[in-house]
């Protein structure tokens, strides 16, 4: 599956990646994964940890690709749905 990033997400991803020392290929593990997945009318959220903070992602996705539209920090309701699935 192809994984493709928004000029927008790109930034987010670069300001995160500074801060909590994260890389593409640990951030493409988890969206690919989709541990905790939530549909919203045309796009999915998914939640996810990487030590040692929990992050969201808002993407589009086909059978083959994946487009990644933002990213950021969790909020707490966020965890505690990551934390009880």
């Amino acid at each position: 599956m192809i994984v493709s990033w928004t000029r927008h997400a790109r930034v987010r991803f670069t300001e995160r990646a500074t801060k909590y020392n994260i890389n593409y290929g640990d951030i493409e593990f988890e969206v690919k994964r989709q541990k905790v997945k939530i549909k919203e009318e045309d796009k999915i959220k998914t939640i996810f940890k990487i030590n040692p903070i929990f992050l969201t992602v808002v993407k589009k996705e086909t059978k083959d690709y994946i487009f990644v539209l933002t990213l950021w920090e969790s909020s707490e309701e966020e965890e505690r749905l990551w934390k009880t699935k």
